[in-house]
C-alpha cells in the first residue's frame, strides 16, 4: 500500500509541477531550471513503484534523452524556448515510448490552437481594462512570446488518460 500512496503522490505532483510551469511562462515567459530537475527526481522516485522494472525504465530514459535531443535541435535555432525543451524531455521520462508520440502530438494541437487564440485576443487587448504597462507585460501584447508552457501543460493533461501512467496511477 505504501508504493500506492507513492505513485499517487509523484504522479499528482508532476501534474502540479506542470501546471506550475504553465503559470510561470505566462507571468514571466521563462520556466524555472527546477521544475524539470524537479520532475526528473520525482521520475526516479516513481521508477521503483511502477512497474516498469529496468528495461521499462531504460527505455523511458532512452526516450527522455531523444527527446531532449529534439527540442535541443528545435532550441538552437530560436523555435523553441530552453525551459520548454527542458520541460518537453523531463515529461518524456514520464510517458516513455511510444506514448510520449501522443503527448507531443497534442501538445503541438495546443500550441496551435493556444497561438490561434493568442492571436486573435491580441487584437482586441487595447479595448481590455488593463494598464498599458501590464498589457505589454502580457502575452496579449503585440509580439510577445507565446508561452508554450501552457501548451505543454494541455498536452499533458489531454495524454494522461491515455498513457501507462493512468494504469500505475490507477492501481
Amino acid at each position: 500500500m505504501p508504493g500506492v500512496m507513492l505513485i499517487y503522490f509523484c504522479v499528482s505532483a508532476a501534474i502540479l509541477l506542470t501546471l506550475l510551469a504553465a503559470l510561470e511562462d505566462v507571468r514571466r515567459f521563462t520556466i524555472s531550471n527546477w521544475i524539470p530537475g524537479a520532475l526528473i527526481a520525482l521520475w526516479l522516485v516513481y521508477v521503483p513503484f511502477s512497474g516498469l522494472g529496468w528495461q521499462g525504465a531504460g527505455l523511458n530514459l532512452l526516450t527522455g534523452l531523444g527527446v531532449l535531443a529534439l527540442m535541443m535541435a528545435l532550441w538552437m535555432p530560436g523555435w523553441l524556448g530552453g525551459g520548454d525543451a527542458k520541460l518537453i524531455a523531463a515529461l518524456a521520462l514520464w510517458f516513455g515510448w511510444p506514448s510520449v508520440l501522443t503527448f507531443l502530438l497534442l501538445a503541438m494541437i495546443c500550441g496551435g490552437i493556444l497561438a490561434a487564440a493568442l492571436l486573435a485576443a491580441r487584437r482586441f487587448a487595447p479595448a481590455l481594462p488593463m494598464s498599458p504597462e501590464r498589457l505589454a507585460a502580457s502575452p496579449l501584447a503585440h509580439g510577445a512570446p507565446v508561452p508554450y508552457g501552457v501548451a505543454i501543460a494541455g498536452g499533458m493533461l489531454w495524454a494522461l488518460p491515455h498513457s501507462p501512467l493512468m494504469a500505475a496511477f490507477a492501481g
